[in-house]
């Protein structure tokens, strides 16, 4: 009854049916087992990745909007101390090293790089190493790209025929005109070379004349 201005009766009844679900207490016992012994453990308090990824870039005066997730996962898991567990460098360097191998592309394709060195699936919904609220679509923001149709294709194959018929064109004119050319240079240097220098045909003249 104290809630029953923001939360209609079968909103309630909803609520409880769900919890008293057997599916959900196997799922709940799951989570609540897996979070009791975490393999890197969470050290930020209640301090989440958003608000940590805001405090490390005002930190930074860096003009990034965000932070790789395997560098936030990382600092989550820094102690008081400034200590980071091997385990956890471990992963980070991993990333890194990953990070140089694969393309972008790759990278951000099915499964994150934070995850891809954990060996885990991905979390449905929301981005490993990155809080609440970033979907997979948000994060890795990848250009829709449409398929051409068969009409277009012909048309696309037609345009490239005629660019080569035309330069095919242009490549016979041109070595017709550069045969002309070294033709005519050939015939004009042949008749310079036939035709005798002035003095020798003075000289020619005399002699014949003796």
């Amino acid at each position: 009854m104290k809630y029953a201005e923001i939360i209609s009766a079968e909103e309630w009844d909803n609520f409880v049916a769900k919890r008293r679900n057997e599916k959900f207490h196997e799922v709940s016992d799951k989570n609540r087992k897996r979070a009791s012994k975490p393999a890197y453990p969470y050290k930020k308090g209640r301090t989440g990745y958003a608000r940590l990824q805001q405090r490390i870039l005002a930190e930074e005066k860096s003009d990034a909007t965000s932070l790789p997730e395997h560098v936030l996962w990382k600092a989550a898991r820094v102690g008081k101390d400034g200590a980071v567990v091997e385990a956890v460098q471990s992963v980070y360097d991993e990333c890194e090293t990953l990070s140089q191998i694969l393309p972008s592309t790759e990278v951000q394709d099915c499964r994150s790089l934070l995850s891809r060195v954990l060996n885990v699936p991905e979390y449905s919904g929301h981005v490993r190493g990155k809080g609440f609220g970033v979907t997979p679509s948000s994060f890795y923001k990848k250009s829709k790209t449409k398929n051409p149709t068969n009409k277009e294709v012909m048309e696309t194959l037609a345009e490239l025929r005629a660019q080569v018929l035309e330069l095919q064109k242009e490549n016979a004119r041109y070595r017709e005109e550069r045969r002309d050319s070294e033709a005519k240079d050939t015939s004009d240097r042949a008749s310079i070379n036939c035709q005798p220098k002035f003095p020798e045909v003075i000289i020619y003249v005399i002699m014949k004349l003796k």
